[in-house]
């Protein structure tokens, strides 16, 4: 092994695919792996579906087997808190006062979920949902707990709710806005995903907050909102939204805003400090426009191209940002950039469980979304995304028997 190690701090999936593409081209310097959890580089949507309802062995999750990483010359620091960087000596200190040189660093932190300022968010039984083993613990608890609440209708929210109601239990989603999974940005694709909940027997209630969680002593039995209606539940997830693990970067002289701020190849405000994944905010050479996604499809594809950017490439990052999810029986694909559009147009719908919509900017397409629809057709929407065509005939649009590229122009 070459001197100048490489020093990853965080252990997910822009970790693991760093480390996989900078051997796969040839890198040879030390790479060292630190991460505060004790599981080596795993992949979190399983977590909220597989691992979750029991269909999945933990380990199924891990990038790979721990032991490979000894093979690949790599080092894991697993269950290590980094509380600093030290830019000047090329130092990344630990919780117990040891520090690791570095010659490049990768910071790889991700998200941590926030926290809900309410009485009762300190019950044993009210969790928040980012990790494998809060995978776990829930899992272990929905044996026994009958009813749920899930707070937060995004995503991640959604996803949970959906797996503890195929476990079995009374699930209620309670979400402050006025829709469910708000990133889609389309109030009609919301409410045919709050109808699809409801069908399954989960009870959706939107524009409300949670005011306390309640408790029999430390026993959770149920929340109120804020106006005034009382829910039994036993077990509590909490999906309010997360933020970038970005605190012990404090006086680093890393340039942060919303995450570690990056251009197209990831360098950050400091020489020889990278980020990537859910905690860089990046130029997004699609939209032309700054970005922090959290997506899986993301962390993996930046990791890969800054492993072998590492390794001697030298190249931009252009990649169409896609993201997946699988609620109940329908799975869903979310392409491009759907923030701040200006309009939505859907063929088909959620229960023909064949849908397909754009999302336009400035009449120019800028994200898609997608349920049941082959292969060659998520390739040409992304195809398209990349040059973010305008619309040629908007009466085309809701068309389906017309292909997405006889509706836009170059």
């Amino acid at each position: 092994m070459a001197k100048d190690p490489i020093v990853i701090v965080g252990g997910g999936r822009a970790a693991a695919s760093l480390v996989d593409a900078y051997r796969d081209a040839g890198g040879d310097r030390l790479v060292t792996v630190v991460s505060a959890e004790e599981h080596p580089p795993y992949n979190r949507p399983p977590l909220s579906k597989g691992v979750l309802r029991g269909e999945m062995e933990p380990s199924a999750a891990f990038a790979r087997p721990a032991e490979e990483y000894d093979d690949m010359v790599v080092e894991l620091r697993l269950g290590t808190t980094v509380t600093g960087v030290d830019t000047d000596s090329h130092e990344v200190v630990l919780a117990d006062g040891d520090s690791v040189p570095y010659g490049t660093l990768v910071i790889a932190t991700g998200t941590r979920p926030r926290e809900l300022t309410v009485p009762g968010f300190d019950l044993p039984a009210v969790h928040t949902y980012r990790t494998l083993d809060d995978a776990l613990l829930v899992r272990a608890e929905a044996v026994e707990a009958r009813k749920a609440l899930v707070v937060g209708g995004s995503f991640i929210g959604s996803e949970v709710a959906a797996s503890l109601r195929v476990l079995g239990l009374d699930v209620t989603i309670v979400e402050m806005g006025d829709r469910l999974v708000p990133a889609l940005a389309s109030d009609e694709l919301s409410e045919q995903i709050a109808s699809l909940y409801r069908e399954h027997g989960v009870e959706v209630e939107l524009g409300q907050q949670i005011e306390e969680f309640r408790a029999n002593g430390r026993m959770l039995i149920g929340a109120r909102t804020v106006s005034g209606r009382e829910i039994e539940a036993f077990l509590v997830v909490v999906g309010a939204g997360v933020e970038p693990n970005t605190d012990f970067l404090a006086g680093s002289g890393l340039k942060l805003d919303d995450g570690v701020v990056v251009d197209d190849r990831f360098r950050t405000s400091v020489e020889d400090v990278y980020a990537i994944g859910d905690v860089a905010r990046f130029d997004d050479a699609v939209t032309g426009r700054p970005r922090r996604i959290e997506h899986w499809s993301n962390a993996d594809s930046q990791g890969a191209h800054l492993g072998r950017n590492l390794a001697g490439k030298r190249a931009g990052y252009a990649e169409v940002s896609t993201f997946f999810t699988k609620l109940f029986d329908l799975q869903l694909q979310l392409l491009g950039d759907p923030g701040d559009v200006d309009e939505v147009v859907l063929r088909g719908s959620i229960s023909e469980r064949n849908l397909l919509g754009f999302y336009l900017r400035d009449s120019r397409l800028v994200a898609a979304v997608v349920v049941g629809q082959a292969q060659d057709m998520v390739e040409e929407l992304k195809s398209l995304l990349v040059t973010q065509p305008a619309v040629s005939d908007r009466s085309r649009l809701a068309d389906k028997n017309v292909r997405p590229a006889a509706i836009f122009a170059d």
